[in-house]
């Protein structure tokens, strides 16, 4: 077998990323031709076809995906030394991409994101809003908070930092009884809190929503009432609390990341972030 080239490899992991040429090539800015060559050039080095043409994508062949994960390893050394040769591994520097579903997001991280940039002004983060896991490992995004533990992405460490409790809120001065429940579309049937709307009486809200951010709005827009996280509904105006005593639902807090990343200096600043987030979360519902 021929040496490879890591420029081939990085081929391989916009393919494989984007599941299509066309979409690799934008990632890399080249062309469609191009990125095909360096394929077809690394599987003929290799010995082995790395991809398969599916009905609407590439997908990895068995020797696809050990490239893939091989290069994955690469990306990140070279990544690492770069950050230690330019001294970053004594500064938060960098861009650190975190997703969260959308209410934590709006409600918990942005509002927190003034002070972390304060401390570390040649940081910058990417917040992706998204109901779905985003993958690490394919480098959707570096860092996660989630609220369940991950069942994919097992190469990534998950760590439980903390919960999220949940109360009924309605509008304010809405009649508790006659409102429907806002709940989940039903793709989404099994969360937590849908399952718990769905054992209760009552009719549901002629609407269905994939986020909890949707969920706030149209409780707040007098649509019917539902679960939300308590610390983040309590202080918001327009809302009112049904429930009474304890939390009827909880909710863990996990923050995940890929192995490889977490002892750059600007991923452990967000992680630290992170922690301290749930932290401030747990006393405001105590």
């Amino acid at each position: 077998m021929q040496d490879i080239d890591w420029h081939d490899l990085r081929f391989v992991l916009a393919v494989a990323r984007e599941g299509a040429l066309a979409g690799a090539a934008r990632r890399l800015g080249v062309n469609e031709t191009t990125v095909a060559r360096r394929l077809a050039r690394l599987e003929g080095r290799l010995g082995a076809r790395l991809f398969e043409r599916g009905q609407s994508r590439l997908t990895s062949t068995a020797a696809g995906q050990a490239a893939v994960d091989g290069a994955e390893r690469i990306e990140l050394q070279i990544q690492a030394l770069a950050d230690r040769v330019a001294g970053s591994d004594r500064l938060a520097a960098g861009t650190v991409r975190v997703t969260s579903v959308p209410v934590l997001v709006n409600r918990l991280l942005i509002p927190a994101l003034p002070g972390l940039l304060a401390r570390h002004p040649q940081l910058r983060v990417e917040l992706i809003a998204e109901p779905r896991d985003l993958s690490l490992t394919k480098r959707e995004a570096d860092v996660a908070l989630r609220l369940a533990r991950p069942r994919k992405d097992s190469r990534a460490i998950a760590r439980r930092i903390g919960q999220l409790a949940y109360g009924v809120y309605g509008p304010a001065g809405g009649d508790a009884g006659a409102l429907p429940w806002v709940t989940y579309e039903d793709a989404m049937a099994e969360l937590p809190q849908a399952r718990w709307m769905a054992a209760r009486p009552g009719q549901p809200a002629p609407l269905l929503v994939n986020d909890a951010e949707g969920v706030l709005q149209a409780v707040a827009a007098g649509l019917g009432k539902s679960l939300l996280p308590i610390s983040i509904a309590d202080p918001l105006p327009g809302l009112t609390r049904l429930d009474a005593g304890a939390a009827p639902l909880t909710r863990e807090l996990w923050r995940i990341v890929h192995p490889e990343l977490r002892d750059l200096t600007r991923i452990r600043v967000v992680l630290d972030w992170l922690d301290g987030l749930a932290g401030q979360l747990a006393e405001a519902e105590s």
